[in-house]
Parts: structure tokens; C-alpha cells; sequence
């Protein structure tokens, strides 16, 4: 059977407070917003336009994520990110979408199977990087949604929306090496291997890591302020 064309469709957004941390975590993430700084709450609330509602439960959502350390009656602080903490994120998350990928492979039809392939295909035809980071995205969706799931989903949106870099943002040869993981994971659910699933996830997540960490060096992430 053939599979339905791919829609690519953008990511869902959020409510005001996620759209709020996903602004916050990108200045923590590119240097504009130092560690050990006091996150200025009005003037974000003034930036972007809101009230400081949606500001304190962003903070709430990065004091979670590590990011932010909320301390009573004197504010919020940005909190040191060290190279082990990436990578111990990476590895969190490809374990997560390790154990989604072997339970979806015993779940994924012949129809939803052709799906993976079609869209790992499609990510090797085009050079647009809005287009890869597309279906990259609808990619490792078919695989977690074929999982079925309600708990590994929520974990996996969890540790999705707080990723250290985003995968479009990454340098050339990551795309490269991604494509080459992707036919691993693509090869495990052809041959209908849970385990080889789980492990070809888990690599592939892991090597994202070592990427993310790479580019965070090259913008001086690291440094002592």
C-alpha cells in the first residue's frame, strides 16, 4: 500500500506563558541573558506586550526545566548550564524516545510504516531547512504517535519543548549524519526490531547532543562570565 502524501504542517502553538519561555529560554540559550542575572520581569511583560501573569508561570515551567532558579522574595535568577547538563538532557530524551520507538514498532501499520519511509525520503530531497526541520519533526511524530502512549508523549513534548538547540539551527554535517541514523530507526521498523528501534533512537538522540554541545562551545556558551 502507498502512503498518503506528507502535510507539512508547522508545529502547534502554545498558550501565551509557553510562547513567554520559549522567548526567555532563547536569551538564556544565546547569551543575552547572562547566569547568575535577575530575570526582569516587567520589562519582559513590557517587551512582549503582556502582563506579568504568563511571565511567572514561563519562570515556573524554566525553574523546571533547570533553567531559571526561582527564590523566594528576592526573584528569579538565570541558572549555569555546564556541557554535562546538555548532554545528560539528550540522554534523558533518547531514552524516552527509545522506549516510544520499540513499543511503536509492533503498533505501526503497513500504511504508517510506508509513512516513515516516505518522510525520511522527503527529508533527503530537499535542502530548505525550514522543510527538514518540518518533517524531522513529523517524522519522530509518526514514531511517538504510533507508540500510544499518553505518558511517554507527555515526557517526550516535556523534553521536546525544552531542547537545548533546535534541530534546523544545527551545523551542515548534523543533517548528514541525522539521515544516516534515520535509516537506522527507518531499517529496525521494516525488519519489525523493537530492540534494534529502541537503540537506533538512542544513538541518534545521543549524537544529537554531542552537536548541540558543539554549537554552544562555538557561541561561547561556556565561558566565565
Amino acid at each position: 500500500m502507498s502512503a498518503d502524501p506528507i502535510p507539512l504542517r508547522p508545529r502547534r502553538r502554545g498558550n501565551l506563558a509557553d510562547a513567554v519561555a520559549d522567548h526567555i529560554r532563547e536569551g538564556i540559550l544565546n547569551g543575552t541573558m547572562k547566569p547568575g542575572t535577575r530575570v526582569d520581569q516587567d520589562a519582559i511583560a513590557e517587551e512582549l506586550g503582556v502582563s506579568r501573569l504568563p511571565v511567572r508561570e514561563a519562570l515556573i515551567t524554566l525553574d523546571q526545566e533547570g533553567l531559571i532558579e526561582n527564590i523566594p522574595r528576592r526573584g528569579a535568577y538565570v541558572q549555569r548550564l555546564e556541557r554535562e547538563d546538555i548532554i545528560d538532557h539528550y540522554q534523558l530524551f533518547g531514552q524516552v524516545a527509545g522506549l516510544s520507538a520499540a513499543r511503536a514498532v509492533a503498533r505501526l501499520d503497513d500504511d504508517g510504516l510506508a509513512r516513515l519511509v516516505a518522510i525520511y525520503e522527503a527529508i533527503g530531497s530537499t535542502e530548505d531547512r525550514a522543510e527538514q526541520e518540518r518533517l524531522n519533526f513529523e517524522f519522530h511524530r509518526t514514531i511517538n504517535k504510533a507508540c500510544g502512549s499518553k505518558r511517554i508523549d507527555s515526557m517526550l513534548r516535556l523534553l521536546t519543548r525544552s531542547l537545548p538547540m533546535p534541530y534546523f539551527e544545527f551545523v551542515p554535517e548534523w543533517l548528514d549524519e541525522a539521515q544516516r541514523q534515520h535509516k537506522e530507526i527507518v531499517d529496525a521498523f521494516q525488519r519489525r526490531d523493537p530492540m534494534a528501534a529502541q537503540r537506533a533512537m538512542e544513538l541518534h538522540l545521543n549524537a544529537s547532543a554531542r552537536h548541540a554541545v558543539d554549537v554552544l562551545e562555538h557561541m561561547n556558551f561556556f565561558e566565565e562570565q
